[in-house]
């Protein structure tokens, strides 16, 4: 009775997996096939604005208007037009990739894992056969009135062939072929467009060649990715191929670990269809980079203007708001060389300096470092409590709120990597200037002065405009805040760790002469990253508790940016517990498991989800004192949905809920505290002993709880561990931190 209870689990098993893994295909289809029409319903809009533009012009020109007037109307034109290029190639990218992606999934992907599906069958038809036979074997005592009857079993018992199993079901069964969707551009989209737009055809020049580069850049990094999982899946159904092989060269072993011969059958299904699925996107991936490399060698060096069909003009490109947000002209962070001509003083042609959105200047422009020493720039300027050094424009922009606030801020060109330095103010929204350097001084529109300083305090004195084009006043400078340290107030005196974006060090915080943990931050980092880093210190700084790491401020006047943290003496907790746990008493195991909770129960309080909470990201201080620490992944939200899938989610302390649908609140910190909680009285043993990441998710959701480790007081696991109904109970009516006392609430394990 279990060996065929085991078998029927499997069957019920194996079409849930069916399902699933059907519909994960169908829906990555489906993406990309939406992905096209987003892309065509973007470019109907981008061909309405330019109409739009170029009727106004013309109108202007008709009526033989100068001024600003057209001068805006041509740089609205020139914009739109450049919109409408960028938008184009991606239209035309999308097609390419919405083909390269059915003819993977009809040739490769599908076929396999109906293949695999019919494979998986065909091993249970087989475990139903050997169940049988070995009923038949065992009940075959039979008197010889039904001798001719358990014949007959015997015999319809042999002509069970799994092969053909499924072929009357199959043919009755099967469905029709799926056909191919053809996905061709809609050339109406282009007729009512003058110049040299093509279907089909990537639009490369000056414009749109810096998109495309970034857009290659970025195809090349996700292909190296995809290499490197598919190694790492081929490996994982290796092993599962071995393992099964080892079974069947030992019936015997295989008869008395069906479930886990079966088991891994399944296994070995999915990871093989995982490595399809993979190479499939691996091929998407290196068709797409060869599509745009091919365009990119084609042109060569010598970009051509794009044709716009106006005026020339001098330009400037500023932000524009309605942008959407995962447009290519957004991600590609540069705008584009022809259209960073300023606009000219009507009497001499003086430049202006209003750059927006990515402080960027033309191949024209004299930049900072060629004629000045950015490191005695930056000694005059750390006296200047405006100044806030490197400190990201996410973050300033964060500082600055009201008309005529405002501040100094050092920054990198993005084509050249050389030192600039930005004035940011708050004018009608958030305005950034690159502070020019030229003649022997520094300036803006007007006069030059020797100095930053003198330039800046000699803008906000006189209450002259910046610029002609922006209007703005400064009339509030912005002094730094309390967290905000000078980077020679910072000692390192010892590497104690690495970080995802940098090394820990212990040093030394000499205003106040004490020990501090110090997180460094690599300038190589991308700009997301390096606003991740600063993300934790802003958390951080709020928090006030004493189970909570203690912060100190965060130093950002120069390079590498840090933040700084209380030194805990004891370490990882995940360390201590392994060198220590043992000898600790259950009284201490128990305080321990409190001062997280209490830190925890905290963070609830200010509406913050950890999303990490684990013995290796909290610290052991004083009197054994657990401090919460590390958030990286931390969100000052009641609910938060992750939209990136579960890269560097950790899968063994995450709650199911959260795996399954993305969500999370402070209830899914609380499946971690139970967790935790394991952790600590088992000595830092990884929680899922034996389990892969996939096998205790798959595990968990069938109903798995980690049994007590050994030691652990029943009272303590009855804390965190429950009957299977009671764990349901829980999962759909659970108890935040901030209601439930330390006894008496159960968390499953």
């Amino acid at each position: 009775m279990e060996k065929l209870n085991e078998i029927l689990h499997e069957k019920k098993t194996v079409k849930k997996q069916y399902l699933e893994e059907r519909n994960h295909l169908e829906n990555d289809f489906s993406k990309v096939q939406t992905a096209v029409r987003t892309q065509k319903q973007e470019y109907d809009k981008c061909l309405g604005k330019l109409q739009q533009d170029q009727a106004k012009l013309q109108d202007l020109k008709g009526k033989a208007k100068s001024g600003g007037k057209l001068d805006k109307a041509k740089l609205d034109h020139k914009k739109s037009m450049v919109k409408l290029h960028i938008v184009h190639n991606n239209y035309v990218l999308s097609l390419e990739e919405v083909c390269l992606h059915q003819k993977e999934y009809l040739n490769q992907t599908l076929p396999e894992f109906l293949d695999s599906h019919q494979a998986t069958q065909e091993a249970l038809a087989q475990q139903c056969k050997d169940f049988l036979q070995s009923f038949y074997t065992n009940t075959n005592f039979c008197s010889e009135d039904f001798c001719d009857m358990s014949k007959q079993i015997s015999n319809s018992i042999e002509e069970i062939v799994p092969e053909n199993h499924f072929v009357q079901f199959i043919d009755a069964f099967k469905s029709d072929p799926i056909e191919n969707v053809t996905f061709e551009f809609d050339d109406g989209l282009i007729s009512s467009v003058t110049g040299d737009l093509k279907a089909d055809t990537i639009q490369l020049n000056a414009e749109t060649h810096e998109a495309l580069k970034t857009r290659l850049q970025s195809l090349e990094e996700e292909e190296s990715t995809t290499k490197q999982e598919l190694e790492s899946k081929e490996e994982a159904l290796k092993e599962v191929e071995d393992a099964i092989t080892q079974l069947e060269c030992s019936p015997k072993d295989k008869d008395n670990n069906m479930l886990l011969y079966l088991q891994k059958k399944r296994e070995r299904h999915k990871c093989l269809l995982e490595v399809t699925e993979t190479k499939a996107k691996l091929e998407i991936q290196s068709q797409m980079i060869k599509r745009i490399k091919e365009s990119l060698d084609a042109a060569g060096d010598d970009m051509p203007k794009m044709l716009d069909n106006g005026d020339d003009c001098d330009v400037s490109l500023t932000s524009d708001t309605n942008q959407p947000p995962n447009s290519t002209i957004a991600k590609a962070g540069k705008p584009f060389k022809s259209l960073f001509n300023k606009f000219k003083k009507a009497d001499g042609g003086e430049k202006s300096t209003h750059y927006e959105p990515n402080d960027v200047p033309d191949a024209n422009h004299t930049n900072n470092a060629h004629e000045v020493n950015s490191s005695d720039v930056e000694a005059v300027l750390e006296e200047q409590e405006w100044f806030h050094g490197v400190l990201p424009r996410e973050e300033v922009q964060r500082l600055l709120s009201k008309d005529g606030d405002f501040l100094v801020r050092e920054s990198k060109n993005k084509r050249t990597s050389e030192v600039q330095y930005v004035l940011s103010a708050f004018w009608n929204g958030h305005k950034h200037f690159i502070i020019q350097y030229g003649e022997g001084g520094w300036r803006f529109e007007g006069d030059s002065f020797p100095s930053i300083p003198e330039l800046v305090t000699n803008q906000y004195k006189s209450g002259t405009i910046v610029t002609a084009k922006s209007q703005c006043i400064l009339s509030n400078p912005i002094i730094k805040e309390q967290w905000q340290l000078n980077n020679d107030d910072i000692a390192l005196e010892m590497k104690i760790g690495n970080g995802n974006f940098g090394e820990v060090y212990k040093g030394i915080y000499k205003p106040k002469n004490q020990v501090v943990a110090i997180k460094t931050c690599r300038d190589t980092l991308s700009d997301d990253q390096r606003k991740k880093f600063l993300q934790e210190g802003r958390i951080l700084k709020q928090y006030d508790h004493p189970n909570i790491v203690q912060f100190i401020g965060i130093a950002a006047q120069r390079q590498p940016v840090m933040i700084v943290m209380e030194y805990v003496a004891g370490g990882a907790l995940l360390s201590y517990l392994r060198k220590h746990g043992k000898s600790q008493s259950k009284k201490q195991l128990t305080k321990m498991c409190e001062d997280a909770a209490n830190g925890m129960a905290y963070l609830e309080n200010k509406n913050c989800i950890h999303r990490d909470l684990a013995a290796r990201n909290c610290l052991v201080g004083d009197n054994n004192v657990v401090k919460i620490s590390d958030f990286g992944m931390s969100r000052e939200e009641e609910e938060y949905t992750v939209s990136d899938g579960l890269k560097q989610i950790p899968i063994k302390w995450t709650a199911p809920e959260a795996l399954l649908y993305g969500k999370y609140t402070s209830l899914c910190d609380v499946w971690s505290f139970g967790i935790l909680m394991w952790e600590i009285f088992s000595g830092g043993l990884t929680p899922y002993q034996g389990m892969s990441n996939a096998q205790a998710r798959e595990r968990v959701d069938a109903g798995y709880r980690m049994p007590a480790s050994e030691g652990t007081p029943n009272a303590i696991y009855n804390f965190y561990s429950l009957q299977d109904i009671e764990c349901q109970h829980l999962r759909e009516h659970p108890i935040p931190f901030k209601t439930f006392p330390l006894t008496g609430y159960r968390m499953p394990a």
